[in-house]
């Protein structure tokens, strides 16, 4: 069950996060970004006051231990986002946060935000970079990241 503090945080990112949904106890939208269409799931743990932004997706094809240990290796560049596997081996890049009851909606809300944007930055510049460089994915990944880096030549920001 979505939390009180999640239903406030979903009415304050509805006109930025195209698609936002409250299903199954947490916000989800289906975003189009480089990577893929991904979809970001945002939980509210009201037990330990914290919220998870998250994405889990299936590693590329061809990715094997080496990306894995890309992947890991990421954990130390970055402070806001971790990467890591779930139990059914996908890729999961997340975001953890305190968020007690009592947070300003405001702030929290921007937070949200931006942990949406940072992690949907690390799948887009370094993930998909990294793949490209060793050669992974199928063709038609590979087109589509290679595709995506034309189109951003001409954009400064990422549009949620």
């Amino acid at each position: 069950m979505a939390t009180r503090l999640l239903k406030q945080v979903a009415l304050r990112l509805e006109e930025e996060v195209d698609g936002l949904s409250l299903e199954d106890g947490a916000l989800k939208a289906i975003l189009g970004v480089r990577f893929s269409e991904v979809m970001v799931v945002i939980d509210h743990d009201e037990e330990v006051g914290s919220i998870r932004v998250s994405v889990a997706v299936p590693p590329p094809a061809g990715a094997g231990r080496s990306f894995l240990v890309f992947c890991l290796s990421l954990n130390t560049l970055y402070w806001d986002v971790k990467l890591g596997l779930d139990e059914d081996g996908a890729l999961v890049v997340h975001s953890d946060f305190d968020a007690p009851c009592e947070a300003n909606l405001d702030i929290l809300s921007a937070t949200v935000l931006d942990r949406i944007e940072s992690i949907l930055d690390v799948l887009n510049d370094d993930v998909v970079g990294w793949l490209l460089e060793h050669n992974l994915g199928t063709p038609r990944q590979r087109s589509r990241w290679e595709s995506f880096l034309r189109d951003d030549d001409d954009e400064d920001s990422l549009t949620l």
